[in-house]
Parts: C-alpha cells; sequence; structure tokens
C-alpha cells in the first residue's frame, strides 16, 4: 500500500501542472484589469507601472512560470513558517508572493483568513451529512418497501433535487422572520464571522448561526449519499456470501453490520472522498445566502472584480483536493476491501 500510495503521489504532480496550466490560461485570457478599481485620477504612465510591477505585461508563459513557482514552492514555504514559527521561505519581496489585484494583500494569506469559518461550516454539514445518510441508506435498504423506505425515499429525492440557494432562504424565512425573536426556534440569518467563542454564551450563539447553513448543506450531502448506501446494500443483501453467514448461524446483526455493510461501503466511500471537493463549490452559494465570510464569498467577489490571481488559486486549491481525496478513496478500499491489493 505505501509503494501504491508514493506511486499515485508521484503521478498526481503531472496532472496537477497541467491542471494549473489549464486554469491559469482559461482564467488569464479573460478580460481583467488589476488597475480597474483605481480612482480614474492615477496617470495612465502609473498604471502601466503598476502592471509592470505584478508582471501582468510580461509574455504568458513567463507569468505561468513565476506563478507555478510561488504556488508550488513559495507560497507552501509561507504557510509553514505561519505555522511554525520557522524561517524558510524567502522575504516578502515584490514578487515573492502572489498578490491580490483588489486588497494588494498576498492572496494565501485571504484564504487562511477565510478557511476556519468554510471549514467550521462545510466541515460541520458534511459530517452531520454523512452521520444522517449511512444509517437512513442502510435501513432503507434492509427495510426495503417499507413505510420508513418510502419515507427516506421521498426525503432524499426532495433534499437532492431542490437547491441549497431554495433551501437556504427557506430556511431564513421559516426560522428567522416567520418566529419571533424571543423563542429558542429563533436563528440568526447572517452568520458572525467575527464572533469569538469565549464563553457558554458566545457558544450558543456559535452554535445556533451555524444551525441552518449546516442542515442547507448536510440534507443535500445526506440525499445523495444515502441514495448510493441503500443501494449498495441491496446489491449485497442477496449475495451468495450473506446466506452463507446466515445458515452458519450467525446473528442478523452481525451479518448487515459486519459482513454487508462493510462491502456496500466501497462504492459509498468513492462518492464520500470525492464529492468533499464538491461540497466546497456548493457551499459557494450557501455561504452567499447566510453571508458567511469564507472561501466562497471571497472567489464570488474575486470573480466579480476580475481578481485573476485569486481566482486562480482558489481553483487550483479545489483542483488539488479533488486528486487527494481521489487517491485517499482509493487506499480505503483497500482498507475496506482485503481483495484489493495495489502492490
Amino acid at each position: 500500500m505505501l509503494t501504491y500510495t508514493i506511486r499515485r503521489l508521484i503521478l498526481a504532480i503531472p496532472t496537477l501542472l497541467f491542471i494549473s496550466f489549464i486554469i491559469f490560461i482559461i482564467v488569464k485570457l479573460s478580460p481583467s484589469d488589476p488597475t480597474a478599481n483605481l480612482p480614474l485620477t492615477i496617470p495612465p504612465e502609473v498604471r502601466e507601472q503598476i502592471r509592470d510591477s505584478l508582471g501582468v505585461n510580461d509574455p504568458i508563459f513567463v507569468q505561468y512560470l513565476k506563478w507555478l513557482k510561488l504556488m508550488m514552492w513559495d507560497e507552501p514555504l509561507h504557510l509553514i513558517d505561519g505555522w511554525f514559527g520557522t524561517e524558510l521561505a524567502p522575504p516578502d519581496t515584490p514578487g515573492s508572493r502572489i498578490i491580490s489585484y483588489q486588497t494588494r494583500s498576498p492572496v494565501m494569506d485571504l484564504i487562511m483568513q477565510r478557511m476556519p469559518q468554510t471549514l467550521w461550516v462545510v466541515g460541520t454539514s458534511y459530517i452531520v451529512g454523512i452521520l444522517i445518510a449511512l444509517p437512513l441508506g442502510i435501513i432503507s435498504a434492509y427495510k426495503q418497501y417499507s413505510i420508513f423506505d418510502q419515507l427516506g425515499t421521498f426525503i432524499s429525492m426532495l433534499g437532492f433535487s431542490v437547491p441549497t440557494f431554495f433551501t437556504g432562504v427557506l430556511f431564513i424565512v421559516i426560522f428567522s422572520v416567520w418566529i419571533d425573536q424571543d423563542s429558542i426556534f429563533w436563528l440568526p440569518s447572517v452568520y458572525d464571522t467575527t464572533l469569538e467563542v469565549v464563553d457558554w454564551d458566545t457558544f450558543v450563539l456559535q452554535f445556533r448561526q451555524m444551525i441552518m447553513p449546516v442542515m442547507v448543506l448536510g440534507l443535500f450531502n445526506a440525499s445523495q449519499i444515502s441514495r448510493y448506501m441503500r443501494a449498495s446494500m441491496l446489491d449485497n443483501l442477496n449475495q451468495d456470501y450473506v446466506r452463507t453467514a446466515r445458515a452458519k448461524g450467525l446473528g442478523e446483526r452481525t451479518v448487515v453490520l459486519v459482513h454487508v455493510l462493510r462491502n456496500s461501503m466501497i462504492p459509498v466511500v468513492t462518492v464520500i472522498a470525492l464529492n468533499v471537493p464538491a461540497v466546497f463549490g456548493g457551499a459557494i452559494i450557501t455561504e452567499q445566502v447566510f453571508k458567511v465570510n469564507g472561501i466562497g464569498q471571497l472567489l464570488i467577489v474575486a470573480i466579480q472584480a476580475g481578481d485573476v490571481p485569486v481566482v486562480q488559486t482558489v481553483s487550483f486549491i479545489f483542483a488539488v483536493l479533488i486528486v487527494l481525496f481521489n487517491l485517499f478513496a482509493d487506499i480505503l478500499y483497500g482498507i475496506l476491501d482485503p481483495r484489493i491489493r495495489y502492490d
């Protein structure tokens, strides 16, 4: 397994290089100007100097190589320095960081500022979605065509069919508008990203403001995963090894939760692992609805303002997540099924 993991990581390098080039070219070809948001009183020659300092006037292939070096080497070193207090990265000089056109701040610093809010909302919602989906899919498959199965199918189809922006607005109308603010069921419609949890009261407030965005994303995630879980369980419940296990006198709980569930989790793991980057992308809309000051909002604002470095960096991070979680899913295959060997 270790050899396979190392081989996959090595093969991921040319994949990410190709993806980075496509992302850079597509975003770079968009009509954007780093001086577009500056005051009109700035002379043209000063604007041209600003473009030169940002490297916009360089040949596009030179720009790509500079951006790739910063993205793959310098920026990770700056992150390591910030986390562990080391001094591995080169000093902050013009051209040593990926700079946002809007804020004139390093893009990676902006992402790290927004990352905790996104991880709180997206990470919690995904965990909640998995915790709801797995039992729902298992019970629905075991009690096929029962009332529970029919109800679970209806809720899953409804949750997967209704877009998150509609569900978010619906939750706001119900829990923030219709319900009185003095009620314990009232929930804040705007996510306060400046809130610091220092005592019990602030913890309760943080919990309350997370309920709606987490449930909106969690319902959407649970709807898809539960359908895969149910279908996979149904495929395995009628297999010969299940009848053999029952014939040996094993308890029904052991048969279902040990033998059937372990084999059924293999395709579900693929969905769970590969959906992680998609959840970050889908959270962009939810962050806009609830005003969560996360990576999604940063990307939307950057697109609207033509902030090319931010769009390129966030898009490349999503690509890295996809490649890494593909590898993670393949490794889990070998853990769940001993018959799968990569070495």
